[in-house]
């Protein structure tokens, strides 16, 4: 009987040796686009986390199959080894269960906001028509712009918060509320995305402005995919738009950016838009 766990976890070992070696030699066959595609930061993430989950999966199933072999095989009179084991074998089922249930919780976060930058980005892109540039998940000095826009009317730093709605489909559930200051959830208010998005913009507009030597100022938009805002007051650092209104951006006629600054910034933003950031996960 204590044997009988033993292909299983002899199984589990070698598709996890043969997954590891398979991802240590194989490389891709292209070079990196220039452009990454939206959300490309967070769909790595996701990969990572696949990865922990595959194995904290694997010891949670070989670290018991390996404790019941030895209750098995070691032959010690008493029950005091076999309890022994059972409580090892509790303790650690416990430490793969509060790990799992970690990683899943920050898969389907990771998740959430993965879907909710690729849906602001099909809008986003449609603006390619009308004459803007779009950049997405661009890399500077260490933080991750979620989309950048630059066309004739301007810079844009847009910034997507992605949150779950509730279940329960009651009335008002798919509503914010922007007084100028914070954003009113349903169930909270918070202006971190607000500080981020004015942050992201800041950080843009500096980077530009050293590596063209000259003022370069980025408007900070904060979109929030699949929630409708109702606005009760208006900011004078950030828009607050739905991703369908960033469109309107075009109806503007006033001209802020020639059309060959227009041009050396695509070339700085290109450049940068192929490496990926080195990011921290801990607000998504």
């Amino acid at each position: 009987m204590a044997l009988c766990p033993a292909p299983s976890v002899l199984v589990l070992f070698l598709l996890y040796r043969k997954r590891q070696a398979s991802q240590a030699q194989s490389r891709l066959p292209f070079a990196q686009t220039r452009r990454r595609p939206p959300g490309e930061s967070l769909r790595i993430r996701l990969e990572e986390i696949d990865q922990q989950i595959y194995e904290w999966l694997v010891y949670l199933a070989v670290c018991p199959g390996v404790l019941g072999l030895a209750a098995g095989l070691i032959r010690v009179p008493g029950i005091a080894l076999a309890a022994s084991l059972f409580s090892v074998s509790v303790i650690w089922t416990a430490i793969c269960a509060w790990k799992l249930r970690a990683l899943n919780r920050e898969r389907a976060d990771t998740e959430l906001a993965f879907d909710g930058r690729r849906r602001v980005a099909e809008e986003l892109n449609r603006l390619t028509a009308e004459g803007f540039e779009v950049y997405h998940d661009l890399c500077l000095d260490g933080i991750s712009i979620d989309h950048v826009l630059i066309g004739p009317q301007g810079l844009f730093a847009v910034e997507t918060k992605t949150r779950s709605q509730l279940g329960n489909g009651l009335a008002g559930s798919d509503r914010v509320e922007f007084d100028g200051f914070r954003v009113h959830w349903p169930m909270e208010s918070e202006s971190y995305g607000l500080e981020r998005a004015v942050a992201n913009a800041q950080t843009l507009g500096q980077w530009l402005s050293g590596a063209l030597s000259e003022p370069i100022e980025a408007t900070p938009i904060l979109t929030l995919p699949g929630w409708t805002i109702d606005r009760k007051g208006d900011s004078q650092r950030v828009l607050v738009l739905n991703a369908k209104d960033i469109s309107k951006l075009c109806d503007s006629k006033t001209i802020r950016l020639e059309e060959d600054r227009i041009r050396r910034i695509c070339q700085q933003l290109s450049q940068n838009s192929g490496s990926m950031p080195a990011l921290s996960f801990g607000y998504i």
